[in-house]
């Protein structure tokens, strides 16, 4: 199998805003990993090459930590990565032509990763697989390159490294605050802020993320109809 040089350049060109952040907030986890448990660099390297979900493993540091039962980190799992189904749905297709290379590009689908193939920003005469399956690779590269170099910075430097942690939590609040400007996406972050209040309370700062979740997946299938998310939404797209 072999790519022209233009599928390879139009397909890092496109990953170049994926590499300024993977490379970052990789470099986040893979401090936090070697600092907070007993995991060093090997262990996030074939971390971050068998799954790659920032999320998934900023919150798998916790689950090491407080050796969390397997069923309850199956469903954790399940639950921080569910929306990855929803990104599959409209991607069944274009990886289909992709024949073989499909198995690889359905576990490196990320939120970065899809946006670029939805958005398909490849000169014409490139084909799409190839581009999709590069664009994939190059982005998994750069998480994997970003973990393993926080991984080693974390081994080597024996400075206080409190504060890395929040470091996705931060990102995600940056990306709630733009979404935030929304109508339509206010109620869902009502309905999460006070599932994840309830949720503490009820369970405590250990157990509180999965029922949480659940109550929030719950609750926004059942009100998705709902005439007031659909005058929300009907602004939204007025405006």
């Amino acid at each position: 199998m072999f790519f022209t040089e233009k599928s390879i350049i139009s397909a890092f060109r496109v990953s170049l805003p994926v590499l300024m952040g993977y490379t970052t907030m990789g470099m986040a986890f893979g401090i936090l990993m070697v600092t907070d448990t007993q995991f060093g660099p090997l262990w996030v390297l074939l971390l971050s090459i068998t799954q790659e979900s920032g999320s998934l493993q900023f919150a798998a540091v916790g689950m090491m930590k407080q050796l969390m039962p397997l069923a309850e980190t199956a469903l954790m799992s399940l639950l921080i990565n569910i929306r990855y189904s929803v990104y599959g749905l409209s991607l069944i297709e274009p990886f289909k032509k992709c024949g073989w290379r499909r198995f690889y590009m359905i576990g490196a689908l990320t939120d970065e990763t899809y946006a670029l193939l939805v958005q398909d920003e490849r000169p014409a005469d490139v084909k799409r697989e190839d581009f999709m399956f590069l664009v994939a690779i190059f982005n998994h590269l750069y998480w994997i390159v970003g973990t393993l170099a926080g991984a080693l910075a974390g081994k080597m430097l024996k400075c206080d490294m409190r504060g890395v942690d929040f470091a996705m939590t931060a990102l995600f609040l940056v990306i709630m605050t733009d979404q935030l400007r929304e109508k339509k996406n206010r109620v869902p972050a009502v309905i999460g802020f006070i599932c994840t209040l309830v949720s503490l309370l009820i369970f405590g700062e250990n157990r509180m993320l999965p029922p949480a979740m659940l109550a929030m997946i719950f609750i926004l299938i059942f009100i998705r109809n709902t005439p007031l998310l659909k005058e929300l939404k009907k602004e939204s797209y007025n405006e």
